[in-house]
């Protein structure tokens, strides 16, 4: 009897395991600041992600968590052409429903810590590379390389890239293949 017990406990926990994943990461998410200063999210996603719905900026905690949503933008016009997309959070445009205020520090120069953008498909199975920054690392950035990109190393240790939108969208390609 014990060890049928134990076959059954075995097969809920890997049943669990399975049906409690995260979702699957199909693409990378950078971040940039345009000509006055803005934060504007840059994504690039393979093929198996679908298209962009939903973009959320959060508050950045150490050990890799995040806070509350600080603003949640849900696509509601067409799907955009191809695998890149750039959208600046304070002003999306039409094609993006606002929920929330971009923090003023994301627009009046001052930095109150990390924020960390992430980005998921129309079905919520498909997200893309995020990963904590702060607006110090945005503002460093060359602008013949303007996009931070992050690639996670373990043990809470991020190796940082600054790219072109040409470099970048080559890096996500790189992800998909």
């Amino acid at each position: 009897m014990r060890r049928g017990w134990m076959s059954i406990s075995i097969a809920v926990l890997t049943l669990t395991g399975l049906t409690g994943c995260s979702p699957a990461v199909d693409g990378v998410g950078g971040v940039r600041l345009d000509g006055t200063g803005r934060l504007v999210a840059v994504l690039s996603w393979c093929a198996a992600f679908g298209v962009p719905r939903t973009i959320i900026l959060y508050p950045a905690k150490s050990g890799g968590g995040v806070g509350d949503p600080l603003l949640r933008l849900e696509r509601t016009g067409d799907a955009p052409e191809g695998d890149f997309l750039e959208v600046t959070l304070a002003e999306p445009g039409s094609q993006w429903k606002s929920e929330g205020t971009i923090p003023a520090a994301l627009t009046d120069g001052s930095d109150d810590g990390g924020y960390e953008v992430r980005a998921w498909d129309e079905s919520g199975e498909h997200r893309v590379r995020s990963f904590p920054f702060t607006l110090a690392e945005v503002r460093a950035a060359d602008p013949a390389r303007p996009i931070l990109t992050k690639t996670y190393q373990g043990d809470d240790r991020y190796a940082s890239s600054l790219l072109s939108a040409e470099e970048f969208q080559d890096a996500a390609g790189q992800e998909c293949d």
